[in-house]
């Protein structure tokens, strides 16, 4: 039984502890609510309901900050190599109850909301030249692709596939960082 803080907040790390951990479907607020020692019916109080108690546990959104602010010309490779650095267990279980949550419309629109706050926002007025925005969305969706295929598989790189991966991954994202600039200079490599 959870026993500091708040009644909130002793909830809301229990929510978030058994989401990451049982994913979304097999977590009941009564588990939660036994497991603090409440009512459930005190959590749909505090929270509306599960969904918006999930919605509420989803961890920082400073999770992308650092690799999206350096430098530009290298942003695809150094994507890359953020994603299979960070690509812990926890991280590509959270992706993966986050994908999974998603069939619930407003679990959705908080994650469509969340990829634009965090990173596409924070590309799309640093990239030069035309569709700035799209170009940032189409980045997003090869960065999720190298999640998806982490979290959904048995694969992960390592040693020379690692440095491979970076490098012909970071490639084709960076070609898409760099279209504008390619076009500019007079072709597209």
């Amino acid at each position: 039984m959870v026993r500091s803080g708040s009644t909130a907040e002793q909830i809301l790390r229990c929510a978030a502890h058994r989401f990451w951990h049982d994913g979304y479907a097999s977590t009941s607020v009564r588990a939660i609510a036994a497991e603090v020692g409440v009512d459930p019916a005190l959590v749909i109080r505090y929270f509306g309901s599960k969904e918006a108690l999930f919605l509420k546990a989803l961890p920082a959104q400073e999770f992308w900050e650092k690799v999206l602010t350096g430098p530009l010309d290298t942003l695809g490779p150094r994507l890359v190599e953020f994603v299979l650095s960070r690509a812990s267990d926890r991280t590509l279980a959270l992706h993966t109850t986050l994908i999974r949550a998603s069939d619930r419309p407003a679990v959705r629109a908080r994650l469509y909301e969340m990829v634009d706050q965090t990173f596409i926002d924070q590309l799309k007025d640093r990239l030069p030249g035309p569709e700035p925005a799209l170009r940032a969305r189409l980045i997003a969706v090869q960065v999720g692709g190298l999640l998806q295929s982490l979290s959904i598989s048995d694969w992960a790189p390592r040693g020379d596939d690692h440095a491979a991966v970076i490098a012909i991954y970071g490639r084709a994202i960076q070609a898409t960082v760099g279209r504008a600039r390619l076009e500019r200079d007079g072709g597209v490599q």
